[in-house]
């Protein structure tokens, strides 16, 4: 889909189960009729021959997507590193502006039908959806996963990612020995480590499971990032990383986010497509858009970044 195109692709179900219960009984009557098998095993996955498709959807009924408990959140140190880039845009807000940073990971829980894993991820997320004074509001100053690093993130791919005194994400496919994998430090801890202290935060390990990544544009209070890949699923979640940039002025900092997980209509087995093309307008609607599971979640992030609670 073109980069402006950045809305959900697909419309959630009022009943998921009940429509897909619904779908599968359809499907079940239409394999009699053709002379399908009726029954699949609980390991049959799409594409074997023999998959009873009826029991194919039903296993769809399984599929969970979640937001965990809260989100990781630290703070972005600008103005206390002795290496600062202070002529960067970030630090020039941290100090006029009276701006705080934080680095924010979004706890993603993928928990797809057994051996059919999810092929596309939506993910939106909004601070301060009530708030009119946009003066007030947090802006997303920088994401993780984004099109800039198209050229080095390869699909399954473990990165070092770091975020440095400009506020923003750097890259370095090269390994950091000695830090512990997705633990964020501050910059005296990276100066006993080691590193150079001219970072916000120690790089991390990053791993970058998708083939495909729009985005949003940064500077929005929200963010919209859509993921294309082979599979998503409990293993593999994709670490989605925000840098904040929040106004001193804001009352506190809220966060509402919402997850869409699908699988790709054309990578269903071909019997089933062909048997879904013989459903209610419904039915196929739903199965043509991924048959998509939401996840919704708010997070109150005042206390987390020093803000106050919002009144």
């Amino acid at each position: 889909m073109p980069g402006d195109d950045l809305d959900f692709g697909g419309e959630v179900a009022a009943d998921r189960a009940a429509l897909l219960l619904e779908a599968a009984r359809r499907i079940d009557a239409l394999s009699a009729h053709l002379g399908e098998p009726a029954d699949a095993g609980a390991d049959t996955v799409p594409g074997e021959p023999d998959a009873g498709y009826g029991e194919l959807v039903r296993g769809l009924v399984e599929d969970v997507v979640e937001f965990g408990d809260f989100p990781d959140v630290h703070p972005v140190p600008l103005l206390e590193l002795p290496d600062a880039d202070r002529v960067s845009a970030a630090w020039q807000a941290a100090r006029d502006a009276e701006f705080t940073f934080w680095w924010i990971r979004l706890p993603l829980l993928l928990f797809p039908r057994r051996g059919w894993a999810f092929t596309r991820l939506e993910v939106r997320a909004e601070f301060n959806a009530g708030e009119p004074d946009p003066t007030r509001k947090p802006k997303v100053f920088d994401i993780l996963p984004n099109r800039r690093f198209d050229t080095i993130m390869r699909a399954g791919a473990e990165l070092v990612v770091g975020l440095g005194a400009d506020g923003h994400f750097s890259v370095d496919t090269g390994a950091v020995p000695g830090i512990p994998p997705g633990i964020p430090l501050g910059a005296k801890a990276n100066a006993e480590a080691g590193i150079k202290v001219d970072v916000a935060i120690t790089p991390v390990r990053y791993r970058m499971a998708a083939s495909r990544v729009d985005h949003s544009a940064e500077g929005l209070s929200k963010v919209f990032w859509r993921l294309d890949g082979p599979e998503f699923f409990q293993e593999n979640p994709p670490q989605l990383i925000i840098v904040l940039q929040v106004p001193k002025s804001a009352g506190g900092v809220e966060l509402q986010a919402v997850l869409r997980a699908y699988r790709r209509f054309t990578l269903f087995p071909a019997g089933l497509r062909s048997m879904i093309s013989e459903l209610p307008d419904a039915l196929r609607t739903f199965f043509r858009g991924g048959a998509p599971v939401q996840a919704v979640a708010r997070y109150d992030l005042s206390s987390a970044t020093g803000t106050g609670a919002r009144g």
